[in-house]
């Protein structure tokens, strides 16, 4: 049983301080002491379906504790794991302020016998030059990046049984260390340089934003010539060159900052190779551009949207999750905010909005519809589906539904509503 150190304690950090801690006795920090102070309460800093309880069963048996001291801790450990989800500004540019400040804190801890672990999604070339720092300081260790393949709403299960584990290391005993440290995890493991694994994360997230942004493009070319998006999607997810698990899917774009940090990771390397990124490129000029899709839809069945009141269901990145960071349903509402007369939410999992202003929130869906002049769809929670809609539009001013995410069954659309979902002959 080896001795963890885990530092960044938000999503990635707690779900990894509860998974490594079934099998290591792990020490988890964060620079912010308010965060250690809410965990040492048993309240994680985000809702991860079973992360609460993870958490706790490790406490009980005494794998799994907190500190605010990271030279301490690092001292402590023979691997020190940096797990921050690294933030990212309005332009998807990623911020290793935080990460950078806390591996230099640590640095006199550091020794040829400990392994340092980053699992941060970090730019091409950031493993090589945290090593570069090590060397300056006089120090000498083996360092891994292994990059997270966690998602909100299932990380735990994605951390203890992954498809696959990518392992960059700087050497032979940064491989081996990596290795033994996720022993206990069942998959293929494959090895290879620290820039190989930070590029193959970069592309795998490129990868998949391309397919998302072709997905939308083909969807307004399905609503403009009559086909079903949905039914087009199911055709080329069944051909075997396609993997059925792939991305596509009508919708929106892609949120969250993830992707798009990926992105513009890879544009930003063209840039200072002299690289053309055409393709990328691309790809993120036209979500930024699908952004605008709903706020089209809505003028599209309202004309003017000056004086009309826009009911969103859904405001957290996804459903499952209370994560609000970088919620493409925000963003949508941030575009209209000056143009519509007044924005309502309804979100089951979200409380309070503080710090967001320009959106009532409130209790239930049948306030957010009432005298309301449209009802978006912007996260797909189940409980959506359910609802009745003919009671729902009775209230409304007008009648529109904007499924944005192709949530609701055509058995729950009344008749005489104004019914928009992405991909579809829309307006009916």
């Amino acid at each position: 049983m080896s001795k963890v150190c885990v530092i960044g304690m938000w999503h990635l950090g707690c779900v990894t301080a509860a998974c490594l801690s079934k099998w290591h006795k792990v020490v988890a920090c964060d620079p912010d002491p308010a965060v250690i102070d809410a965990l040492s309460a048993g309240k994680p800093p985000i809702f991860e379906p079973g992360l609460q309880q993870a958490l706790s069963d490790s406490e009980k048996n005494g794998n799994l504790s907190y500190s605010k001291e990271l030279l301490k801790s690092a001292e402590w450990a023979d691997y020190v794991y940096f797990a921050f989800d690294v933030p990212v500004d309005e332009e998807d540019r990623s911020d290793l302020s935080m990460l950078i400040d806390a591996f230099t804190s640590i640095i006199p801890a550091i020794d040829s016998k400990k392994t340092v672990i980053i699992s941060s999604q970090v730019p091409v070339g950031t493993c090589r030059s945290l090593a570069a720092r090590l060397e300056s300081a006089g120090k000498t260790a083996a360092i891994a990046y292994v990059p997270e393949n966690l998602r909100l709403g299932s990380a735990i299960s994605d951390f203890m049984s992954p498809e696959r584990l990518v392992i960059g290391a700087s050497g032979k005993d940064a491989e081996k260390a990596a290795q033994m440290l996720f022993e206990h995890v069942n998959c293929r493991k494959m090895s290879m340089s620290l820039e190989s694994a930070e590029m193959a994360k970069h592309a795998m997230n490129s990868y998949l934003a391309l397919l998302i942004s072709f997905s939308g493009e083909i969807s307004d070319l399905c609503e403009g010539s009559g086909a079903d998006a949905r039914q087009v999607m199911a055709a080329l997810l069944s051909e075997p060159r396609v993997s059925p698990s792939a991305p596509l899917m009508p919708g929106l774009g892609f949120g969250g900052g993830t992707l798009a940090r990926d992105l513009q990771s890879l544009r930003a390397a063209g840039k200072e190779k002299g690289t053309p990124t055409p393709v990328l490129d691309a790809a993120y000029s036209a979500n930024q551009h699908r952004k605008n899709y709903v706020k089209d839809r809505l003028r599209q069945a309202l004309g003017s949207l000056s004086g009309k009141t826009i009911a969103f269901f859904g405001l957290t990145y996804k459903p499952n999750t209370d994560t609000l960071r970088r919620s493409l349903a925000l963003e949508i509402i941030g575009g209209l905010k000056g143009e519509a007369g007044g924005i309502r939410a309804y979100d089951p999992a979200i409380k309070t909005l503080a710090g967001i202003q320009g959106i009532t929130l409130c209790h239930s869906a049948e306030e957010c519809a009432k005298g309301a002049d449209a009802i978006v769809i912007s996260t797909a929670w189940s409980e959506f589906a359910l609802l009745d809609y003919g009671k729902l539009c009775a209230n409304m001013r007008t009648p529109v539904i904007i499924d944005s995410r192709n949530a609701l069954p055509s058995s729950s659309i009344p008749g005489k509503v104004k019914y928009y979902g992405v991909g579809v002959s829309n307006g009916v």
